[in-house]
């Protein structure tokens, strides 16, 4: 896997903690609201006794809330609540003892707790009916412990899911890659097969030419030694010069198919190469030109396009190079580039059968050398000029 989703990565290692202290959070206001629901449901639960006198409010509410907290699973969990209950005047009924005597307790904050002392029925019926009456005041503080059941859950719900969203990207990652690497190998495979079948081809034509110059020889011999027949001797040595001129061509075509074979093949086999390795080598070569070549600037694109280039193809660019730094004229231009919109202003030169240089004259006296490459990728390298053109003409 070439790059590795280090993005996912942080995402990843971040978002775990923060949604466990915003899912805490959550819990703790949900819980909180079902929690005081819960309670107001059963603080009074026998209004007939408490009427009658038979025992307090405080009593009452005390006795439920106990029951209540009894059976609740929530402590085991690792979930703290603290209860409080008060009158409306202030009287605090739970949390609270259960007094025989006296009729309050100093409390926190100054207030009072509230507890019944030995007073007939109907004074305590009396007080009951006025605390109803006024309403009881809930107050419910939760809280949800770290390193409880519930917490613990939560935050390892969350490490799991996000290692299992990095794990997923990477494996897509690994899978891009392997198609990547094997469609590399494919292709790398075609083109070496198709410089066998072309190295076979020009080892024939060779073999051909060869016998060309063989029977020409021979030729040439009978015909000295002969006095007879010499105008079916010359015609046929002028069919077998034609022969010999046609083989010739051939054999140059299948050089120039070999050549642009193993140009492509290689141009393949750096491309599988590491991004890092192929920006190290350019940016020597562009140090290297700086120091040499000072009468001349360079484009990234040409000095990608030289460093893709094989090394002997790259000692017949730098000779045009050296040519254009010293005295460009004696570079011979094959034309002028045009693009969609006509003329760009923009030079072309061939090197080594294939190699192909596009320059441009700066109106500083300088030359800028624009793009690098070959006959494989001139259709890119002509977008790039166009492109290349057309900013330019922006920025002035």
């Amino acid at each position: 896997m070439k790059r590795f989703p280090f993005k996912v990565l942080f995402l990843c290692v971040l978002l775990p903690p923060l949604a466990y202290i915003l899912t805490l959070q959550g819990l703790e206001g949900w819980l909180k609201s079902r929690e005081t629901a819960e309670l107001n449901g059963i603080l009074i639960q026998n209004q007939e006794a408490l009427f009658e006198g038979r025992y307090s409010v405080s009593e009452e509410v005390n006795r439920n809330i106990e029951a209540y907290l009894r059976h609740s699973f929530m402590y085991s969990l690792g979930i703290q609540m603290s209860i409080l209950v008060k009158t409306r005047d202030g009287h605090i009924l739970y949390p609270g003892g259960f007094q025989d005597e006296g009729t309050s307790l100093e409390g926190p904050d100054g207030l009072t707790l509230f507890s019944r002392k030995p007073l007939d029925y109907t004074e305590v019926a009396a007080e009951n009916y006025r605390i109803l009456n006024d309403g009881l005041v809930l107050s419910v503080d939760l809280r949800i412990k770290h390193n409880s059941w519930l917490s613990n859950g939560v935050l390892v719900l969350y490490v799991l899911t996000a290692a299992l969203i990095l794990r997923a990207f990477i494996r897509k990652g690994m899978l891009v890659a392997e198609k990547q690497a094997a469609e590399q190998e494919k292709m790398v495979r075609h083109l070496s097969e198709q410089l066998k079948v072309a190295e076979s081809n020009l080892s024939e034509v060779k073999a051909h030419e060869k016998s060309y110059q063989e029977r020409i020889e021979k030729l040439r011999e009978d015909k000295e030694g002969l006095s007879k027949d010499i105008d079916g001797l010359l015609e046929e040595m002028e069919k077998l010069e034609a022969g010999l001129e046609s083989q010739k061509r051939r054999k140059e075509e299948m050089e120039n198919q070999v050549r642009e074979l193993r140009e492509e093949l290689l141009n393949v086999k750096e491309k599988s190469q590491k991004p890092k390795k192929r920006k190290k080598k350019s940016d020597i070569t562009d140090k290297r030109f700086r120091v040499l070549y000072k009468n001349l600037a360079f484009t990234e694109r040409a000095l990608e396009g030289f460093v893709s280039l094989p090394d002997e193809v790259q000692i017949k660019a730098e000779e045009i190079i050296h040519k254009l730094n010293e005295d460009d004229s004696a570079v011979p231009v094959k034309r002028k580039v045009f693009g969609k919109r006509g003329k760009m202003n923009i030079l072309e030169t061939e090197f080594a059968y294939s190699g192909r240089l596009y320059f441009q004259k700066n109106s500083d006296a300088k030359i800028t050398v624009v793009a690098v490459g070959t006959k494989n990728t001139q259709d890119k390298d002509l977008a790039f000029l166009e492109n290349f053109n057309r900013i330019k003409s922006r920025g002035r």
